[in-house]
């Protein structure tokens, strides 16, 4: 399998590399053109995004006979060669256990438009809308509904979900004052105040990766 490099704005700034072919190939020798990506992007932002074979971005530092290691999906809209609207799931290691919801890294947001680059992200989620001091709305959770092995390859499907939000890098004085005059409060900002916005991201996938990689 090829990789081309995508970098994502994830927890700690970690880069990842996405399964990309640089040329046309063959389900034969390119298990990823036969990868699906559904996403559906609410709030802030309204959008469906529906990608197939090579144009699905998967992030993953390896895997074995039980579990996913660095596991990210990513979600990138191209117009005229730009990027204008990505949206990654987080990055997660989890066990090939179907069925049960796994937390993964925050997922995020970014879109490009004439005006510049917003980016929502489950940290700002969390300073501005999570109610929870353990971050539980502000992750990304991921649920796999079927590990199959196909011959050669490994087929993995599954779905998640997450919260994002947006917030100015430069909060306004109102902001920071109403913040203090309620220090402890979780979330610790006001959206109100503060201009905040919020979406939430939800998709299903379906992705297959070559056995010959498989880890011990």
């Amino acid at each position: 399998m090829l990789y081309k490099k995508t970098y994502l704005a994830l927890l700690a700034c970690s880069l990842v590399a996405c399964s990309k072919s640089k040329v046309n190939t063959t389900k034969d020798d390119d298990p990823a053109s036969l990868n699906t990506l559904s996403v559906n992007i609410e709030g802030d932002i309204n959008k469906q995004i529906h990608l197939t074979g090579t144009d699905v971005g998967v992030g993953l530092l390896g895997f074995t006979k039980t579990n996913l290691k660095g596991f990210t999906l990513v979600a990138n809209v191209i117009v005229n060669g730009k990027s204008v609207l990505t949206a990654n799931s987080g990055l997660a290691t989890i066990p090939f256990t179907t069925g049960v919801e796994q937390k993964a890294a925050p997922g995020g947001v970014s879109q490009s438009t004439g005006s510049g680059t917003k980016d929502y992200s489950g940290m700002d989620y969390f300073l501005f809308y999570d109610t929870d001091p353990n971050q539980k709305n502000s992750m990304t959770y991921i649920t796999l509904r079927q590990v199959q092995d196909t011959a050669n390859l490994l087929k993995i499907s599954g779905e998640f979900h997450f919260n994002a939000a947006s917030s100015s890098s430069n909060l306004s004085d109102a902001c920071t004052m109403e913040a203090i005059a309620h220090s402890g409060r979780i979330p610790m900002y006001n959206p109100d105040v503060c201009g905040a916005t919020k979406l939430r991201v939800t998709g299903t996938f379906t992705v297959y990766l070559d056995k010959k990689a498989q880890q011990p």
